[in-house]
């Protein structure tokens, strides 16, 4: 049964990764849902989010994508988005030097800033799991033949990325701010789609991806302020907009195609055997 269904996914792997999104959502939403129904503490909320990282690491071995898990270059990850590694560091620096002894400044208290923290790495696995160990993989195991197919495979996913964001109306943020979410998430998702695919090592995009997410909502991470609040200030901010440019030029260098045969090395789909005759 389950050899049947990783067929069809296969055969069927645009149509299939947009409706396997559409369940994914759906089933984080609702079971976010359920753990928001517990009681406010601490442990609870911890408890909550270790759940919500099972679930996408679970679809990875349910889609025969295990492999991920072991394979690839955790230092080549971050040496490939270095440049990008370097201006979230850049960007966390500068609210730390902004906002340490400022009198106007309210800090939580360190035990929320903890999970907060957590939190955000939480968010990391959940959307590199399902996004580029899940989605971008069923796409690569049939197209990523040319160098054409490993665009494709990069685009989709990062389209599907970004219309991940949407959910977040659900959540009280203003219609505008996620459009634009959507639409800044799309090269940040192709950007870690290419890291993904030129190291193979899935545990650098999501250290790459909590980065990004730790940098842009510092504010509400660090500071008493409402993250909602925070989220549509974010983006509106014009900078991350020009961002966007320099993320998929990041990419596309990434991608060029005298590295197609290094990217498909590191398909988690493939045997050792398999690697070594490419």
């Amino acid at each position: 049964m389950l050899k049947k269904f990783r067929s069809v996914t296969e055969r069927h792997a645009i149509p299939a990764s947009f409706i396997v999104f559409v369940l994914f959502e759906v089933l984080i939403l609702g079971l976010g849902q359920l753990l928001s129904l517990m009681p406010e503490t601490l442990p609870l909320n911890f408890l909550s989010e270790v759940i919500l990282m099972v679930v996408p690491m679970a679809i990875v071995f349910l889609f025969g994508f295990s492999r991920t898990f072991k394979k690839g270059n955790f230092l080549k990850g971050l040496l490939c988005a270095l440049p990008f590694l370097a201006l979230q560091l850049f960007i966390l620096a500068f609210f730390f030097f902004d906002n340490i002894g400022n009198p106007d400044a309210s800090w939580k208290q360190w035990y929320w800033i903890a999970f907060g923290v957590f939190r955000i790495i939480g968010v990391g696995v959940r959307e590199e799991c399902f996004y580029r160990a899940t989605i971008q993989n069923i796409l690569a195991k049939k197209y990523a033949n040319s160098m054409k197919g490993i665009w494709l495979t990069v685009i989709i996913s990062s389209v599907i990325f970004g219309l991940c964001h949407v959910s977040n109306l659900l959540f009280g943020m203003d219609i505008i701010a996620v459009l634009i979410q959507v639409l800044v998430a799309m090269p940040c998702g192709l950007l870690f789609g290419a890291v993904y695919l030129r190291s193979g090592s899935i545990w650098a995009v999501i250290l790459l991806h909590s980065f990004t997410d730790l940098a842009s909502l510092a504010k509400s991470t660090f500071l008493n302020v409402d993250q909602i609040v925070d989220a549509n200030k974010l983006a509106f901010a014009w900078p991350s907009l020009i961002m966007c440019l320099a993320y998929a030029g990041l990419a596309i260098f990434l991608l060029r195609p005298s590295k197609l045969k290094e990217i498909r090395k590191n398909f988690c789909f493939l045997d050792k055997q398999s690697s070594k005759n490419i």
